[in-house]
């Protein structure tokens, strides 16, 4: 349950709402009780009435008179000190008569009804609509602390695993704290209100509840924690299961190409199995749950049933109190079947929250300071100084000095594994170094707000992400006020409006999930032209022309040449033919940079770089540098 703790920052501005939906709680369950009440006037006097003596209350059988517990004479005169009340106070304030009672009590009995009806609507309204604000504030803050998680973040968490903490699990959680928390808020008030109701009415027979709740509860505590295991083991199997779908879903060429159809079909039903075991042992528990409170409650009743026989034959309770506290026993029975299948729905909620804010809890890589400042308009130059960078304790860059002066275009070669995409990531924050620092105009990325920091960054990937949205809002991404005109403007400098047009809606196209619509080199234009749009200073190119055929590769460099333009473009590539016309050329070689230069002069030096030029472009065996 301490992970339902986490819950409480989301309850605490919503108290005024609980509190409201509270007392609607507490009328519906006082009008529950009053329905038991008044079950024994209906009984006593309205179907027939209750002699004033009787034969066995004058003189009683030796082997019927009923058993008397220590305080018996105190505790009856109690009781029927408050009868007496209770029959003045209706008297004077409801007018009742008891000649009268066939068309008060049920009166009154309908109208209890309706209270309870109204107010426990009331109830469920208002506690449910809190329960729902209250869990779109955690999907939201989940969602964002997704999105604001640094590179790294995704490495370590898969996007099967992110998906089901953000539906599944807090769809769990938003089940039982919609109606079903609502539910318990009320039952819990009606079962206090009806115990007091069974007190009123006979006090021995509601202390046989007493010793029977206890017992109730500890088998229902048990299952729980069982049920609590099985869940969190189910629910794994479920991200695992996302996993999978994801993974065969966005890999579905490789698996046709492959012809593994079969055997994707065959892990994803290994995966199905093991979540099957799983809720087999959930099911198990959550089905022994409602026939052992039965039992119990059937015992309960049948000690009540030969208790209040032997004092009904003894003439020390009539047939309406012993109707009204059996059923307001009955109704407490039956609160506490619906309890303890709340309880075991609570507690599968309680797995499912502490999945949610395992990932909630998660400390950010890259943070902002507390005292960051807005990055001033890009003037001189980026400078790496003696950057470094680890994952998982292993150094992926080493004291990497690098200056890049504004407008110009620098291009970061070398083998896989180099470290390219990690020195670059480091320009717009996506990691954060652990040794040394980047600065820009002189002043530490780690000291800039992270939104003026990117708002100067502009960046064209191998992969190119195509959102399932409209050619139109895919150029502007994020902007929705852009104008067509300045859409168009962008598309026809990135060679994509001559395809955008003959699109069947032209900008207004929706181009699929994955702009599985457009050919990679159109979808590698678009991304040109949004880059063109945001008209970002400092450009990043990662990779942007390795997927593409020539004649595409063609079109797409003759847009990148009018997206760079007049800014500073840090180049990645593994094609050294579009790394020529760089005005330097950086090598890097496990995490460190080992040349530099012009293209030119990075081939008489025969170093790493023309070894790399080397294999690219000539046939013949080449012998690497050391």
């Amino acid at each position: 349950m301490k992970s339902l703790l986490h819950l409480g920052k989301y309850i605490r501005p919503r108290l005024g709402a609980i509190a409201a939906g509270m007392v609607f709680s507490v009328v519906a369950a006082i009008s529950s009780a009053a329905v038991a009440v008044l079950l024994k006037p209906m009984f006593n006097d309205v179907f027939f009435v209750t002699p004033a003596t009787s034969p066995a209350a004058e003189s009683p059988e030796p082997d019927r008179v009923a058993p008397e517990l220590p305080g018996d004479d105190l505790l009856d005169r109690w009781h029927g000190a408050i009868e007496e009340e209770l029959a003045r106070l209706a008297h004077v304030w409801l007018g009742y008569e008891s000649s009268k009672a066939y068309i008060y009590i049920p009166a009154f009995f309908v109208l209890a009804f309706l209270v309870r009806g109204l107010f426990t609507y009331l109830s469920n309204y208002r506690l449910s609509m809190v329960s729902l604000r209250m869990i779109q504030s955690v999907r939201s803050d989940l969602y964002e602390r997704i999105q604001r998680q640094s590179l790294q973040f995704f490495t370590t968490h898969s996007t099967g695993l992110l998906i089901a903490r953000v539906t599944n699990d807090v769809a769990m959680v938003q089940h039982v704290f919609g109606q079903s928390a609502a539910e318990l808020i009320r039952l819990l008030f009606s079962f206090a209100f009806l115990f007091v109701a069974a007190l009123l009415l006979d006090w021995k027979m509601a202390l046989i509840c007493v010793v029977v709740l206890p017992v109730t509860v500890y088998p229902v505590a048990r299952f729980a924690r069982k049920i609590k295991r099985s869940t969190t083991a189910s629910q794994t199997r479920l991200a695992d299961l996302a996993d999978r779908m994801h993974e065969t879903i966005t890999g579905r060429r490789i698996v046709r190409v492959f012809n593994t159809e079969l055997f994707e079909i065959r892990r994803f039903r290994t995966v199905l199995d093991g979540m099957l075991r799983a809720d087999r042992r959930s099911i198990k528990y959550l089905s022994l749950t409602q026939p052992v409170i039965e039992l119990i409650g059937a015992l309960a009743m049948g000690t009540l049933a030969g208790f209040a026989g032997w004092r009904i034959h003894a003439g020390r309770l009539n047939p309406g109190e012993f109707m009204a506290t059996l059923a307001a026993l009955y109704w407490m029975y039956a609160i506490l079947k619906r309890c303890a299948r709340i309880a075991t729905e609570l507690t599968r909620a309680a797995a499912a929250a502490k999945r949610v804010f395992q990932v909630m809890d998660l400390d950010r890589e890259v943070v902002e300071a507390p005292d960051a400042v807005n990055m001033a308009p890009f003037r001189r130059e980026i400078r790496f100084r003696k950057a470094g960078f680890s994952y998982s304790g292993e150094p992926v860059l080493e004291d990497v000095d690098l200056v890049i002066h504004k407008g110009e275009t620098v291009a970061i070669v070398g083998a896989s594994g180099a470290g390219k995409s990690t020195l670059v990531n480091l320009v717009p924050r996506f990691y954060d170094v652990t040794a040394g620092a980047v600065e820009i105009d002189g002043v530490d990325v780690r000291s800039l707000s992270l939104g003026s920091l990117r708002d100067q960054i502009g960046l064209v990937t191998q992969e190119v992400i195509v959102f399932n949205d409209t050619v139109r809002s895919n150029i502007a991404y994020g902007r929705p006020e852009v104008t067509l005109a300045r859409v168009e403007q962008a598309a026809r400098a990135a060679h994509a409006h001559e395809f955008i047009i003959e699109l069947p809606d032209g900008y207004d196209t929706v181009l699929g999930e994955g702009g599985q619509f457009l050919s990679v080199g159109q979808r590698q234009r678009i991304s040109i032209a949004r880059a063109l749009l945001k008209n970002a200073p400092i450009l990043i190119l990662d990779e942007a022309t390795s997927a593409l055929d020539m004649q595409s590769e063609a079109l797409v460099q003759e847009a990148l040449f009018t997206l760079m333009k007049e800014r500073t473009t840090i180049v990645i590539a593994h094609r050294l033919s579009t790394v020529r016309s760089a005005q330097r050329i950086v090598v890097m070689g496990k995490g460190q940079i080992v040349e530099m230069g012009t293209h030119q002069q990075l081939l008489q030096e025969s170093g790493l770089y023309a070894y790399l030029h080397r294999i690219q472009f000539a046939t013949e065996s080449v012998a690497r540098p050391s």
